[in-house]
């Protein structure tokens, strides 16, 4: 896992300045079907260099940002770090260093598939309050019809899954499932982004 968290290293700058940040539909759907109020805290756990933590800030919510990679955090906290609902958090899935039942919401921006399942699932059942929700978010590249885009999709169904367009197949993830335990899942899929929702 040490080498998981350090191969971000090099691509940090990419990823400022390329991943595409989250929409505040998001946010709007986390309202309706979470419950999703600006008093409620948050654990961005693998929290990257803040995109999807920026949004939650942005709706009021107090945001631990957990990221173990020096680098990664740097461009988060240099981003985020006038808000004062944020704190930045050495930390790992498997090791928040957060208080037992201090969270009422996980998310887990593009980085779920990077966690170690067991002691994940026991860290997120010991910050949780209870009935909380963890929030699984991907975005997922779109086609187009440009020629980048275009040849990208025609290499994933060549060399990944031939009846599959950039991964968009709806059914949830058999890792994700196991870590749940056939939990409450919900899935929405949108043009650009997907997310797994369970409630606990």
């Amino acid at each position: 896992m040490e080498d998981s968290y350090k191969r971000f290293t090099r691509v940090v700058e990419n990823y400022r300045r390329y991943r595409p940040r989250y929409p505040q539909q998001l946010i709007d759907l986390l309202k309706a079907e979470c419950g999703l109020s600006p008093d409620q805290t948050v654990a961005d756990i693998g929290s990257g260099t803040g995109f999807l933590t920026e949004l939650f800030l942005k709706n009021g919510n107090r945001v631990y940002g957990v990221e173990p990679n020096v680098e990664m955090r740097s461009v988060a906290e240099a981003l985020l770090s006038s808000s004062p609902l944020f704190t930045s958090i050495v930390g790992t899935s498997e090791a928040t260093t957060l208080a037992d039942h201090s969270v009422h919401m996980i998310t887990a921006g593009q980085s779920f598939h990077w966690f170690n399942p067991e002691p994940t699932h026991q860290e997120f059942l010991r910050i949780l309050v209870p009935r909380a929700w963890v929030v699984l978010v991907w975005n997922l590249p779109r086609n187009n019809g440009e020629r980048f885009s275009a040849a990208l999709d025609a290499l994933w169904q060549t060399y990944i899954d031939s009846g599959d367009s950039f991964g968009r197949r709806r059914q949830v993830p058999d890792y994700v499932t196991r870590f749940f335990e056939g939990g409450n899942i919900q899935e929405k899929i949108w043009t650009t982004i997907k997310f797994a929702i369970l409630k606990r």
